[in-house]
């Protein structure tokens, strides 16, 4: 259980003029505190639908496309989500306006491996409950291990030779069992929603399910190791036609699991609104379409489906998703302000895998944005790290606020707290905000191994001051 955290106090925002506006002189209107995060990529690590031993392969540049593929703190994920749930509960008010959060969003990536009880687990934290992903039988149990050769992967069991704890990593008795145990989640405690991110719906977010990755899945083979033999010449183009071919080595053997089924765009939307997410209901389950709009008094929020029909993690969007967009863009008030929110941004809508006939990218969907002087922001995801770019446009432009992963250093949610001067203008203040979990909890331990496995991509992760605790104006 963690401890009441202190109040956050007021680090300096660095206030950006890049659309132009200048900082108000009077005590702004709060229109919108919203809570935004991503990538949480809660993680069954048992599944057999993995291929972990890509990562042993991270060295060789014919593999760098496949990464990454595991990390060593992987079964810590949904520790690290609950955590950040349980601050939220405890401290609601947003740390600008010191007003509650109205609502808050994840932009994608909830789970990673498109899996049912993944998705189980995800939803129950975020609505409350007790859940739990187990971890016996994964690549950090030893338990089916013979011979003297180190492990390739980081065990914790201090007895076990490994590759990974010489490097640092720590040797921990009971950690198979402290990170299968059950997380009780009080849940968010208001208004909240999220949309699909690649990872939601594929397979190691790039695969689209296959019925022979399928029956790997929730079979009871779970694979070690590479493939013998396996050498494939292109090995993303092979993995979105065959994914089932790299998890086909040797391991071991575990109790099968039907919950490791894959989910489909209706069963992501039906668990959505079974577990009362904002912006869902029945007709978007039957017409299998998370594109969908949140209206509160001063704002609407307009979450976008970016994955590509094709495959392949990059994303993309549809001629008539765009028509749809203009239209509910249109709809806007005088007076109100539209936040559009997808998984992908403007660097990472690129994809042209497969057959993609009709799909469009990123300056199609900016080309758009720019025709409504509503749009003031853009909420993704995807890329793991934090970054706000500015839009600049024939309607006064606006922001584009790329918030960092949960799984990956580092860690944060992010603040989004949008006001209104009274001249008219908007500012954004941003403040990046860390779950505060205690040391010696596995969410503290998943903070340390995540800033660990990054090294020195940590700064390039965390962005720089601009990407951070800012203030966005916009005339």
């Amino acid at each position: 259980m963690l401890q009441q955290p202190p109040r956050l106090s007021h680090p300096f925002h660095l206030p950006r003029f890049d659309l132009g506006g200048q900082v108000g002189s009077k005590p702004a209107r709060s229109l919108l505190n919203l809570l935004h995060l991503s990538d949480a990529h809660v993680i069954d690590t048992v599944s057999p639908a993995r291929a972990e031993w890509i990562e042993l392969l991270a060295h060789e540049p014919h593999w760098q496309g496949m990464l990454h593929m595991h990390r060593p703190y992987e079964a810590l994920t949904h520790w690290t989500l609950a955590a950040h749930v349980q601050r939220l509960r405890l401290q609601p008010l947003a740390p600008w306006s010191g007003r509650p959060f109205d609502l808050a969003l994840s932009t994608g990536d909830n789970i990673d491996n498109a899996q049912a009880n993944e998705l189980t687990t995800y939803l129950t934290i975020l609505g409350g409950g007790q859940t739990a992903l187990s971890a016996f039988g994964g690549v950090q149990d030893p338990s089916s291990v013979s011979g003297a050769a180190p492990w390739p992967f980081w065990c914790p069991e201090p007895d076990v030779p490994d590759r990974w704890k010489p490097q640092g990593y720590p040797a921990m008795a009971d950690f198979l069992a402290r990170c299968s145990a059950p997380v009780v989640s009080p849940g968010l405690g208001l208004p909240w929603a999220s949309l699909p991110g690649n990872h939601d719906v594929m397979r190691q977010g790039m695969a689209w399910p296959d019925p022979a990755s399928e029956q790997i899945a929730t079979g009871t083979a779970k694979a070690l190791a590479r493939p013998a033999g396996f050498q494939p010449a292109e090995p993303e183009a092979e993995f979105l036609a065959a994914p089932a071919a790299f998890s086909m080595g040797a391991g071991r053997t575990i109790p099968a699991n039907p919950a490791r089924r894959a989910v489909s765009m209706a069963d992501w939307l039906q668990a959505h609104v079974a577990q009362g997410a904002l912006g869902y209901g029945p007709a978007h389950v039957r017409q299998r379409c998370s594109d969908t709009v949140i209206d509160t008094e001063h704002a609407r929020l307009i979450l976008l489906d970016t994955n590509h029909p094709g495959g392949n993690y990059q994303g993309s969007v549809g001629q008539q998703q765009l028509a749809w967009l203009e239209q509910r863009l249109a709809e806007v008030e005088t007076g109100r302000i539209a936040i559009l929110a997808s998984h992908h941004g403007s660097a990472s809508l690129t994809n042209t895998h497969g057959d993609a006939a009709g799909r469009l990218h990123a300056q199609a969907l900016t080309t758009v944005a720019h025709r409504h002087a509503c749009v003031v922001a853009w909420l993704v995801g995807h890329r793991h790290l934090h970054q706000i770019t500015p839009h600049p446009g024939p309607s006064g432009g606006f922001w584009e606020i790329t918030t960092a992963s949960l799984i990956d250093w580092p860690c944060q949610t992010r603040a989004v707290e949008f006001l209104r001067h009274s001249n008219g203008s908007i500012e954004i203040v941003c403040s990046l905000l860390d779950h505060q979990a205690a040391p010696g909890t596995l969410a503290a331990l998943h903070h340390q191994l995540a800033r660990q496995f990054v090294g020195p991509m940590s700064a390039h992760l965390q962005g720089g001051p601009g990407d951070g605790h800012v203030r966005l104006m916009r005339p």
